[in-house]
């Protein structure tokens, strides 16, 4: 069935098959008076295609496409309704694609694909009920995938036929007799109208005999990744903000059955959301609120890859505006790549049916920790308040006062106060929080949380009665007050209790489906006679003890260097005098009730994690010394006194047996940081800060490979880089060795091993070839702490022999700087070039040639070593071989190349009783030709293989052409 089409600004669909922008420019008057015009008649009569075009070209839009009894009805952007009359009686039908990518006929869903990516995935099935205590409840199943385009396949009007058409990746694939035209038959003989993205297909108009397709905007050409952040790891950009996830959520029914300890559960996907941005081009592209954005992701180790998934990220909203894409996306942990490769991810974007798909963007995800946390008194990234969490289940043990107390004990402090006759909503006071990464998860981009309380049956005092605290208080909906109903002769009884609520924070999972436990705490309260003041804790001392001092390794002595010595002077200033306090009430303040105080050493890893070497609590005055135990390398002496007649002194030392940067991070290229503090905790921070004495040191030992002897060595040589390059030397003859201390610099006129022996904490200087080396002296498993020569243990058969060697300081402190380098070995001779000996193959009898005389070997300067004596006639040794390098007369033997054509050609097929060989010793060669005549020349190869002893080996090889002719 052939339809005739009728296409509508022309222009318009011109610029969009050339992939160009060709707007048509009208005045605004006319367009106004043009719109003014269709406005008074719209009350009046139906519109027109040409009425309905000259508003889309006024720069409206449809929003939505309904059938009515006699046709459609389009309603505008401007607010308006318009209807087109059907061209003969009949029911419209109206053809639209929904946000799930599938056709809609008449607002109802098909079950036909409209683009080529799956559908949205159900929601997760709900968790199971819980089940008794100590045993698990079994998980709910999980809700089935939402419908998919089989294999990716999707459905395309067919305009010559009416019915729809399968494509899949943009190829048609197979013709349906599905129609989406209506039809008389049907008894739909009216309007159709498909709106595909920016194109409006119409048939059936009244006044119009052909299909007309209106393009309502221009089409969508490209999206781009708007850049702010290029990765560190890969080529690609990556997203401004990071991607953050949570690998585990807890479940009371999943516990170890010894501890009752939650067991961790994985099977989730939390993120939060980060925001991408994208241009569209063109920028006033046509997107409505049905255009579809998704995302495809590979998995690469270099930028080529394949296998495309959609599996990494979610689009949990987006808007299109002004030319900007704004997507918001979760990910999905566990489709992060967990070998060596990298993830990347693209958008893409449906408009109606068209697919547009932007640039790779690197994608990555850490996982981050969660805690529940005081939100009104934490400090983020440095005073974090974090309530009595719970680490075990209440299904695998009772909820009971020992439960409670194993988190929260009876003099533990209270979280908040609130007056008796008043009341506190708890619901204000909590928030989830990431130590790791030093902020609240909402100001992460995490979305869905939420809290329950409940108030546990006992938390019993001490005394006779096991007073519950629990008793003395309600709760509703998080806000806790004093219980009226057992208190009935006054709330002041209520005065002095510490109940205690527990809180239980949920986070959905990505999409919002479901909800899972992440953290729960205990929070206690102290109920107060007066209103509580919300008072500020005070700001921390924070006083160095000196400036930061920095050390390099090679200075420092094994007895100790003083980093900083701060005697009772210093301390009375620095400590009591900042808090106005003495040596005797200083300690009615500070310490707690057995007046001590923290001693804490820590660094940084080479993960740039902060890693503790030591903590150690102290009694005032006490005399507590650390020499070398638990650090090595740090001499460490503390007493802060109590009383006003005896003293106080700090002293911090250093040895050689400190760690630096080849051991932890190197900060800021000074080293290894050590950073010493001196906690003393204040017994009330509304009163007094706590105190904290700091002191910063760095260690740094400058690691570098020594410098090479600039006349042997090469940046690349031989296709091996960072060369030592071995021509050999003359010992009793040429050989192939060389003495280790040539191959670097002379240091104030000391070779490399003399040097390092008087460097101060070098404990050694060891050199050993890399494992698995052959083929040397001395052997592999050798390790070498004085100058040695290093040699090859046989000829040399090829051009060069590269050779790794190892070498490292050993340090007094146990660390080592190792480095490596290649020796590259070059074989002192080559083959000459011989001339070609012709032999006529034809002849009769034996035909003999002599190959020796076109032995040649010459060294790398083209010196003649090895050659023919015409004389003597016999093969000589040069001048220069004998006198120079002093080699012994070479072994030569001869032999054909019998991986050549020709040759296997004629042993394979001369005739009995022929001859083809060569003398071994002398080089002469013999043809006996033994009936077959030669159609052409044959072409072989002598090989001379001269062989000087534990030096080298050289292969001349001689041409000898067996000709057909004479």
């Amino acid at each position: 069935m052939n339809k005739k089409r009728k296409f509508i600004s022309i222009a318009l669909a011109g610029a969009l098959f050339l992939g160009i922008a060709s707007p048509t420019f009208v005045a605004c008057k006319d367009y106004d008076d043009d719109i003014n015009n269709l406005q008074r008649q719209i009350d009046e009569i139906n519109v027109t295609i040409k009425e309905l075009q000259e508003l889309i070209d006024a720069g409206y839009f449809i929003k939505s496409i309904t059938n009515t009894d006699n046709g459609i009805s389009i309603l505008m952007s401007n607010g308006k309704t318009y209807t087109l009359t059907n061209g003969q009686d009949g029911k419209s039908v109206v053809w639209t694609i929904g946000q799930d990518g599938y056709w809609y006929q008449d607002g109802v869903k098909t079950q036909y694909k409209a683009i080529g990516v799956d559908g949205k995935n159900g929601k997760d099935g709900q968790n199971g009920k819980d089940g008794e205590d100590g045993k698990d409840g079994e998980d709910g199943k999980d809700g089935q995938d939402g419908q998919n385009g089989k294999d990716g396949k999707y459905y395309v009007p067919n305009q010559e036929t009416g019915c729809f058409d399968i494509y899949q990746d943009g190829k048609l694939v197979s013709s349906t007799d599905i129609k989406w035209r209506g039809t008389e038959d049907e008894g739909k003989a009216g309007i159709t109208a498909v709106l595909n993205g920016n194109t409006l297909t119409l048939s059936g108009v009244k006044g119009e005999a052909d299909t007309v397709i209106i393009y309502i905007g221009k089409q969508l050409g490209s999206v781009a990744f708007v850049p702010e952040v290029m990765s560190s790891v890969v080529s690609y950009p990556t997203t401004t903000d990071e991607f953050y996830h949570l690998a585990t959520y807890l479940d009371e029914n999943k516990y170890n059955a010894a501890t009752k300890v939650f067991a961790p559960q994985s099977n989730w996907k939390k993120s939060n959301i980060v925001n991408m941005l994208y241009r569209l081009n063109p920028e006033d592209a046509y997107v409505d609120s049905l255009t579809i954005a998704t995302f495809l992701n590979r998995s690469v180790s270099t930028r080529a890859a394949a296998n495309d998934k959609f599996n990494l990220l979610s689009v949990e909203n987006n808007k299109f505006e002004n030319g900007i894409a704004s997507i918001n996306a979760t990910v999905d942990p566990s489709a992060l790549s967990t070998d060596s490769k990298n993830d990347i991810v693209a958008l893409q974007v449906w408009v109606g049916q068209n697919a547009v798909t932007s640039d790779y963007v690197h994608i990555t995800s850490s996982p981050i920790d969660v805690i529940l946390v005081d939100s009104i008194n934490t400090i983020v990234g440095s005073n974090v308040k974090e309530f009595y969490s719970r680490t075990k289940s209440i299904k695998g043990t009772p909820e009971n006062d020992a439960f409670i107390k194993q988190y929260v004990s009876l003099d533990a402090e209270a979280n908040f106060a609130f007056k008796y006759d008043e009341s506190i909503d708890l619901k204000e006071k909590v928030g989830l929080y990431s130590n790791i990464k030093e902020n609240y998860l909402a100001k992460l981009g995490f979305v869905g949380m939420s809290y329950e309380f409940s108030l546990p049956k006992e938390y019993n005092a001490t005394d006779e009665q096991k007073t519950n605290q629990q008793w003395f208080v309600e709760m509703t909906d998080g806000v806790v007050k004093a219980n009226a109903k057992n208190l009935v002769n006054g709330l002041t009884p209520a005065i002095g209790r510490t109940p205690v609520v527990r809180v239980d924070a949920y986070l959905t999972a990505n999409g919002g489906a479901n909800k899972y436990l992440v953290a729960s705490s205990y929070i206690k309260l102290s109920i107060e006679r007066t209103t509580p003041q919300p008072g500020v804790d005070k700001p921390d001392y924070n006083v160095n003890m000196s400036s930061a001092k920095e050390y390099e390794y090679h200075t420092l002595s094994g007895s100790g260097t003083l980093v900083v010595e701060m005697p009772w002077t210093d301390i009375n200033n620095k400590l009591y005098g900042l808090t106005g306090l003495n040596a005797k009430n200083f300690w009615d303040y500070y310490g707690g009730s057995s007046d001590t105080y923290a001693v804490q050493i820590s660094t940084i890893d080479k993960t740039n994690r902060e890693i503790s070497l030591l903590y150690q609590q102290i009694q005032a005055d006490q005399n507590w010394v650390t020499n070398n135990n638990g650090i090595p390398g740090v001499i460490f002496g503390i007493m802060l006194n109590k009383g006003e007649q005896t003293t106080s002194n700090i002293n911090l030392g250093i040895n050689n047996l400190i760690k630096t940067e080849n051991t932890y991070k190197d900060v800021d290229g000074k080293g290894a940081k050590y950073v010493v503090e001196i906690v003393i905790p204040s017994d009330n921070k509304k009163v007094y800060g706590d105190f904290r004495l700091v002191q910063e040191f760095y260690v740094r030992e400058d690691c570098k490979n020594f410098t090479y002897n600039p006349l042997y060595y090469y940046d690349n040589f031989a296709g091996a880089s960072n060369c030592i390059v071995v021509k050999g030397q003359l010992n009793t003859s040429w050989e192939m060795s060389s003495v280790v201390s040539e191959h670097f610099e002379k240091i104030n006129g000391k070779s490399v091993f003399q040097y390092y022996n008087t460097v101060n904490n070098v404990k050694s200087l060891e050199f050993q070839w890399k494992s698995g080396v052959t083929g040397v002296t001395p052997g592999a498993d050798q390790v070498q702490k004085a100058d040695f020569t290093v040699a090859l243990r046989q000829a040399m058969t090829k051009g060069t022999e590269v050779k790794n060697m190892t070498y490292k300081t050993v340090l007094v402190n146990g660390e080592e700087c190792n480095f490596n380098y290649n020796i590259v070995f070059v074989n002192p001779f080559k083959a000459g070039t011989g001339k070609t000996i012709s032999v006529y193959g034809n002849g009769i009898g034996e035909n003999i040639g002599e190959t020796m005389p076109q032995v040649l070997v010459m060294d790398n300067d083209n010196d003649i070593v090895y050659s023919y004596d015409v004389n003597a006639g016999s093969l000589a040794l040069s001048d220069k071989a004998t006198d120079d390098y002093k080699v012994a007369v070479p072994t030569v033997t001869y032999a054909f190349d019998d991986t050549e054509a020709d040759y296997k050609e004629l042993v394979n097929n001369m005739s009995q009783g022929s001859i083809l060989e060569v003398d071994a010793s002398s080089g002469v060669f013999t043809w006996k030709n033994e009936g077959a005549r030669l159609k052409r020349d044959y072409n072989l190869t002598v090989i001379a293989k001269v062989t000087f002893a534990n030096l080298s080996e050289v292969q001349c090889r001689i041409p000898v052409v067996l000709t057909a002719t004479k």
